[in-house]
This record gives C-alpha cells, structure tokens and sequence, in this order.
C-alpha cells in the first residue's frame, strides 16, 4: 500500500482549485461571479458582499493520506476585498503546504486580483523539501447580461522550489459562465498547464427548490466526472460533491461557508 500511495501522491495530483461547489461544476470556475473559494482559481471574482470563513475538505480516490484540507477568510472593504487561504495536502510520504493571500477590485465593468501564493512540498525520508512563492493573477468582466468571461494565469514569476528542482505549476486558463435567470448557470473553461495538453472543463448548476440547488460537471485530462448539490440561507452555506476519475475512482468533497 505505501508503494502505491507513493506513486500516486505526485504534485501533479494535489488540487489547485478548491470549493466543493467548482468540484461539482467540473471545476469551471474561471468566470464563477461570487464564488466563495475564488481565491484559489481567479481570485479577481472574489466575493465582496460579506465578511466569509470557509473549510473544506476532498478525500481524492478515497485514501485518507491523499486528503486536501483547506480554509479561507476573506473580508470586503472599501479598498477592495482582501483574502487569506490555507491548503494541506498528502501524508508523511509526500505533502504540500500552500499560504495564501490576495486581492481583488473592480473598475467600472472590470473586475481584477492576484494572489500571492507559499507553497512547500516535502518528500518523505531524506528525499528533500522546498518552498517557493508564486503570483497568481486574473481578470473577469460581465460583458452582456449575466454573461461573464474571465481568465487567470497561475506563478507568472515562474518559481521553482529551492533545491529540489521542481517548479511551481504553471497554468493558464480562460472561462465562460451564463445564468439563465436564477433557474441554471452554465460555465465552461479551456486550460493549459505548460506540461500538459490542452484540457476542458464545464458544469451545470440548477436550481431544484429554494435554496437548493443541483450540479454536475466534467473534464478532460484526466477524464472526470462529477455530481454534487448544495444548500444555503443567508447566514451559511454547505455544499457536496464526488468526482469520478476514469481510473482511480471516486473523491467526495465538501465545504462549509459562514458569513457575517
């Protein structure tokens, strides 16, 4: 079992995007309005109504020691809305630490924020450890009636961790969202990691009664799919996800935010 735990927990694996609501939707969250866990995808879509504390948690393929944790708070002002984020993944034969912080603002019909981002990653026995500190950033706009498109570039710096010689993921992604009243929303994201092909993801979000609400999702590389529902009233929201990879198996996700 470690020596298949081993070879499963490459960085590659550890989620970039967070939010058990995106995890149902394919994980299309480049142009979500409002999206509670902004700050890990495009942090320039960052919700500015309330003051939020968010937990989440995805146990990937069903193994407790391939489990990400994580947490934000964010708090809008009258400069912008600032944010904090922590995410844990692995075990003790391979884990991942990222810290981070961003901001996001918007002028007249463009909305835009950055993120910087600690990441450490440690190799169990003396295999080695690092750290590395990327800038993410992105940009969203509405540009007809709840039609939005957005983009995001992920470590445009272009770190690498110390001494180990591995970089920090580098991606870039482009994205499209409509909602058709507030009965469905539909998103779709093209994707391209500089180490691997072109990828597509897309999601549905409907409504089934007040203040529920259903969704499901795809992507492409690796082929996943995903259902998930979530409910929410106006002082807290939880949502539930499970993703299916085409080889190893089911992740249910959830997350929980609190508003003040």
């Amino acid at each position: 079992m470690g020596i298949i735990l081993g070879l499963i927990s490459l960085p590659a694996f550890a989620q970039l995007s967070m939010g058990a609501r995106g995890l149902g939707m394919g994980q299309a969250t480049t142009a979500l309005p409002g999206y509670d866990w902004s700050l890990f995808s495009n942090p320039a879509l960052s919700a500015n109504e309330d003051i939020a504390i968010g937990f989440y948690g995805l146990r990937n393929y069903g193994f407790s020691e391939l489990t990400d944790m994580s947490a934000l708070a964010s708090m809008p002002t009258k400069l912008g809305v600032t944010s904090v984020g922590f995410h844990r993944y692995g075990d003790n034969i391979f884990n991942e630490t990222r810290l981070r912080v961003g901001y996001k603002n918007e002028w007249q019909m463009l909305h835009f924020g950055l993120a910087g981002n600690y990441n450490h990653i440690s190799f169990g026995g003396d295999y080695g450890s690092g750290g590395a500190v990327g800038l993410d950033v992105g940009v969203a706009a509405e540009i007809a009636n709840n039609l939005w498109i957005g983009a995001k570039t992920i470590n445009v710096n272009r770190a690498s961790y110390n001494g180990i010689g591995e970089d920090l993921p580098r991606e870039t992604a482009i994205g499209f969202s409509y909602a058709l009243n507030e009965s469905a929303l539909f998103a779709f994201d093209v994707v391209k990691d500089v180490s691997f092909p072109v990828a597509y993801r897309g999601g549905v979000e409907v409504k089934v009664i007040e203040n529920l609400k259903g969704r499901v999702g795809i992507t492409t590389g690796p082929l996943t799919y995903a259902l998930g529902f979530g409910y929410g009233r106006s002082q807290w929201d939880i949502n539930f996800a499970v993703q299916k990879h085409e080889v190893l198996g089911f992740s249910p996700g959830l997350d929980f935010m609190i508003y003040f």
